[in-house]
Parts: structure tokens; C-alpha cells; sequence
């Protein structure tokens, strides 16, 4: 009878065990599907915004003050854009492949 009173200890301590690591795996993916939630929350809007017309925009971007150099020009943050497109190349190149 000793032997089965070890066998039925071991099974419930298997049991134990096993409802013990299933709180766990519980417990952390709730964690992390909470912290992940938090990043997405505070990650900045889309790069791209749709215009009131439905034409996408890209907003320019500045250089910050850490990437500037003492050489570069400073317009007060004012972008020139070219008035013509003429002497432009193509928004896109064909590869020559082989």
C-alpha cells in the first residue's frame, strides 16, 4: 500500500506542478500583451497623412542639432522646394539585369 499512496502523491504533485506553470505562462503573456499595448500607445502617429484632397504627404523632416554641421546653412527651418521638375531625373530607374 506504501507504493500507492507514493504513486497517487507523485500524480498530485504532478497536478500541482502543471496548474502551478499554467498560472504562470498565464501571468507573463498578460504582461506582455499589457506592455505591448503601452509601446503601441505611445509609439508617434504614421509617417504618412492623407491630405483633405486623399493625395498622401510626407512631412519634411529637419536634421535635429545633433546631426548638423558648423557648415550648414540655417533658414530658420524653411524648405526650399524647386519650382520646376524638368532637370530632374526619374522618381525611379529601371535596372540594367542581366
Amino acid at each position: 500500500m506504501n507504493q500507492q499512496q507514493d504513486l497517487a502523491s507523485a500524480v498530485m504533485q504532478r497536478e500541482r506542478s502543471r496548474r502551478r506553470m499554467r498560472r504562470v505562462t498565464v501571468t507573463v503573456g498578460a504582461a506582455s500583451l499589457a506592455t505591448a499595448g503601452v509601446v503601441a500607445y505611445n509609439l508617434p502617429g504614421t509617417a504618412h497623412t492623407t491630405a483633405a484632397n486623399g493625395t498622401a504627404t510626407t512631412p519634411a523632416t529637419q536634421p535635429s542639432a545633433a546631426t548638423r554641421h558648423s557648415g550648414d546653412d540655417d533658414e530658420g527651418g524653411v524648405i526650399t522646394v524647386p519650382g520646376s521638375t524638368a532637370n530632374q531625373a526619374p522618381a525611379h530607374a529601371t535596372s540594367g539585369g542581366s
